[in-house]
């Protein structure tokens, strides 16, 4: 699943009910609306009435197509052309001049809850033969006579927790199960997404147990998450997860999420991911730049072909040069912007030069990020070098509590990151130890074990090497 919705260039429609025995068409996606909206209402209404209709209408498709609902059950298709599965579509239909204008206008927009990312399913109907949650065709036209907005008609019958995405962009399909089978070992964006998505479907599913912490990182909690969730759904129980069981995963989570409905339960970024968080280019700052500028920085120091990013925080000539360099080292588009291909690539080969490393503490040395997010419930040795670390600085800053060093991020240690974040202006969650925090950590710690103690007074505003 993609992160943030796009406009599909091409969807495939089923001219039947899901498993009859029909032919599949492709359209644009433009092409296609413009065919369900001459097929389900009138271009003699009003104006501001047919602009809600079609906005229920590409918001319906685009749910289909985004969450994956029949693709994810096998199909070979994104929508069906029966109104009693999805919306009308007649195959080579005349279209009408003033829809098709409509919807050129505004066929990459489409209606969401506040807080959320998925399409909502606009459900609609007549409203005098058959009656519904959602929109209501005629009723849609009575309130346009009325002198209410498209807008404003769309908040009467959804709610007034909707807004309009515009300028949504229009791009390929999104593969929806990755192209390798996901193991023991195996991190990123994917492994998380999955995480996320068993530990939802286990509170419907109490059988399967809970994932914790999600850190994208393929463990052993993971692999048994995973085979539990084979067996109850009956899939072959082998831990791995293949397009058959990712499928099924993403299809369960969309059903217990109620993402097919106008009373969905939502789709927001936490559900998604806590590293990638939009597309990063020129001009950006912030924690996401941060990473990665983090990140390849790193990597420059092994791969001579990628150019050192720096680490201010800021997006700028330094930055988009060295992701250059990198796109143009590992095969991507030379944008120079960081989208969701360039930054799983970033983060796979960081965690590839890193997964050799033993992350065993001794004086002095410093460690690179682990490649996880550290947080409350994390174990290991690299929580036990952030231990470690944190001690050591807190002998120069008695604000910092100390902690028993046992490799365990429980309260106490959450508490030690709180504070030091605090007291060198860090922002993120305060209990969170990401790419930068980690970097902060380790330049305290370097310069101050090689002899830099702060003066008193000196802080906060404490420079980080």
């Amino acid at each position: 699943m993609a992160f943030e919705p796009i406009i599909p260039e091409e969807i495939v429609i089923h001219l039947g009910s899901p498993d009859s025995d029909a032919m599949n068409v492709t359209e644009s996606f433009a092409s296609y609306i413009k065919n369900v909206a001459s097929s389900e209402i009138y271009p003699t209404w009003p104006e501001e009435a047919l602009r809600a209709n079609i906005l229920a209408q590409i918001s319906v498709a685009l749910n289909r197509f985004y969450t994956g609902f029949y693709r994810n059950r096998g199909y070979n298709f994104d929508i069906t052309n029966s109104p009693a599965y999805d919306q009308t579509y007649v195959y080579q239909r005349e279209i009408y001049s003033n829809i098709s204008q409509l919807v050129d206008e505004i066929f990459n927009s489409y209606i969401r809850r506040d807080g959320n990312i998925e399409p909502l399913f606009a459900e609609f109907c007549d409203g005098v033969e058959v009656s519904c949650n959602g929109l209501e065709q005629w009723g849609s036209v009575r309130l346009a006579e009325e002198g209410l907005d498209y807008f404003s008609i769309l908040q009467r019958y959804y709610g007034n927790d909707i807004s309009i995405v515009e300028n949504v962009p229009v791009g390929d399909s999104p593969a929806l199960a990755p192209s390798v089978t996901l193991g023991a070992g195996d991190s990123g964006f994917e492994v998380e997404l999955i995480q996320r998505r068993l530990n939802r479907i286990s509170a419907n599913f109490p059988g399967i147990p809970k994932i914790y912490p999600v850190d994208g990182i393929f463990g052993s909690s993971t692999e048994n998450s995973v085979r539990k969730f084979q067996e109850v759904f009956n899939l072959t129980p082998d831990g791995l997860v293949g397009r058959a069981t990712w499928n099924r995963i993403q299809a369960i989570y969309n059903a217990v999420k109620k993402l097919y409905t106008v009373s969905s339960e939502g789709l927001t970024v936490e559900d998604i991911t806590s590293r990638y968080t939009g597309e990063l280019s020129s001009g950006a700052t912030g924690d996401g730049v941060l990473t990665v500028q983090y990140y390849l920085s790193y990597i420059a120091l092994f791969v001579q072909s990628v150019l050192s990013a720096g680490f201010d925080g800021s997006f700028g000539p330094i930055t988009e040069a060295s992701v250059r360099s990198f796109q143009k080292t590992y095969g991507l588009p030379e944008t120079g912007a960081v989208n969701r291909e360039t930054f799983n690539k970033i983060e796979s080969v960081y965690q590839s030069f890193i997964a050799e490393i033993d992350y065993e503490f001794y004086s002095g040395r410093i460690l690179p990020f682990p490649g996880r997010i550290l947080r409350p419930g994390t174990e290991g040795n690299d929580v036990r070098a952030l231990q470690e670390y944190l001690n050591f600085i807190a002998e120069s800053y008695p604000e910092i509590p100390k902690v028993n060093v046992d490799g365990i991020f429980g309260s106490a240690t959450a508490e030690q990151v709180r504070v030091f974040k605090e007291i060198f202006n860090l922002t993120g969650e305060p209990d969170r130890v990401s790419a930068p925090t980690w970097n902060a950590v380790t330049s305290v710690y370097d310069d101050l074990y090689t002899g830099n103690r702060a003066a008193s007074g000196q802080y906060p505003g404490y420079d980080i090497s």
